[in-house]
């Protein structure tokens, strides 16, 4: 059995990677937060408590993987370390005088300093780091993408993230748990500098058909040298690519569309059927040369390759509810296995809809993890764990997962 496979978005899940918001959170302010990607400034303690919720939904699901432990098991061993921080600091344009030092620490230390950042100095009422910290880093969906056996690693839009797909791809090539059959880029350098993408960009609808958001983390060029590297490997035949709005309610895909079971998706309606479509177009890789054609929308080509998904609205029929909704992640679900997923319980609208539509009853995560609710009682729900606090970072469920491995 391999131990990296993803041909779906709803096949069971067996493996996934996650990582616990920590310290690195609590060091932006008020005027860095902007420059960290966020809007607001978290609270560190509420956040915990709710990711530690969804981590422990995840674990009566499948194997859960923390990037921290991760790191401690490979840094133990000194040629790792030599080989992680020799590429940071080659990714990130770090001064290479911190190597030395940085090697003197162990595992813990070591990757308590890579996520949290190194080197403090306040400089004109900011404050700069050798190293970056890492605040973004509990949404681990954007730092690499398993597309059948072989891993895509992020080339992040901002560089302020460039660390977290370096660490992830480190963790992927070398951790025993993972490995897989490739890479689809051997190293970064392949990758030119204007192709940016990110896996909130990237969803694997089946082994042979991908959904790609050109938005505001994932550029043209990127989706073109990506489609050139599927060629090659052979498996992906059809591609269908979605233009999103370029505004931060929509920077990935993923935030306005996920797959909920074999015939079921959660859908933002104004972009992807409504007036906010800005165009979707479906790619054919199986010939020799590629055939591109505009579809109406993403629902309506995907029929085309004998995908056909009925739409469960993001805060149902009300636009207001919709935008409210969405803003907060509400079409941003992790599908556990078909007809079982997990989102944020504030969005009560789209819940409704994923009941009524879909037939996947509410069940409340502390209803759950305090032993009221035994899950094996139901067939179809969607989990509501409370994430008002993890939600203000941009992302819901499926951004805050990685999967390595689904039936």
């Amino acid at each position: 059995m391999k131990n990296t496979l993803i041909t779906s978005e709803i096949g069971k899940i067996k493996k996934v990677i996650v990582h616990e918001p920590g310290q690195e959170i609590e060091i932006m302010t008020p005027d860095t937060a902007k420059e960290l990607l966020f809007d607001d400034i978290l609270d560190l303690r509420t956040a915990q408590k709710e990711h530690n919720d969804f981590s422990s939904i995840l674990k009566l699901h499948t194997n859960v993987f923390e990037v921290n432990d991760l790191l401690d098991e490979l840094l133990n061993d000194e040629k790792n370390k030599e080989t992680l921080l020799k590429q940071l600091i080659y990714e990130t344009g770090a001064p290479e005088a911190i190597f030395d030092e940085l090697m003197k620490y162990n595992a813990k230390e070591l990757r308590k300093t890579l996520i949290t950042g190194s080197e403090e100095i306040y400089r004109k009422g900011y404050y700069t780091y050798s190293l970056p910290p890492l605040p973004n880093f509990f949404f681990t969906r954007d730092t690499a993408m398993v597309i059948n056996d072989y891993v895509l690693s992020g080339s992040m839009a901002n560089r302020i993230r460039s660390a977290e797909a370096t660490i992830m791809r480190f963790i992927l090539k070398n951790h025993p748990e993972f490995i897989p059959e490739g890479f689809y880029f051997d190293n970064y350098d392949e990758i030119d500098s204007t192709s940016k993408f990110e896996g909130g960009d990237i969803l694997v609808l089946r082994n042979d058909v991908l959904a790609l958001g050109l938005s505001e983390r994932t550029t043209q060029h990127a989706v073109e040298q990506i489609i050139e590297k599927l060629r090659k490997n052979g498996d992906i035949k059809h591609i269908f690519t979605v233009v999103l709005p370029k505004q931060r309610a929509t920077i990935h895909l993923d935030m306005v569309f996920t797959v909920l079971d074999t015939n079921f998706a959660c859908i933002y309606e104004p972009v992807i059927l409504g007036e906010l479509n800005i165009g979707v177009y479906h790619i054919d890789i199986s010939g020799k040369t590629s055939v591109t054609r505009s579809v109406p929308n993403l629902i309506e080509g995907l029929k085309d390759v004998g995908i056909n998904l009925e739409p469960v609205l993001c805060g149902g029929p009300n636009r207001i509810n919709q935008d409210r909704e969405q803003w907060m992640c509400g079409a941003n679900f992790f599908t556990l296995e078909p007809g079982k997923i997990i989102g944020y319980a504030r969005s009560a609208n789209t819940f409704i809809g994923l009941e009524k539509v879909a037939g996947l009853k509410r069940i409340e995560a502390e209803d759950v993890l305090s032993g009221k609710i035994n899950l094996k009682n139901y067939d179809r729900y969607a989990i509501a764990f409370k994430g008002a606090e993890l939600s203000r970072g941009g992302g819901g469920a499926r951004c805050m997962t990685l999967p390595i491995l689904r039936d």
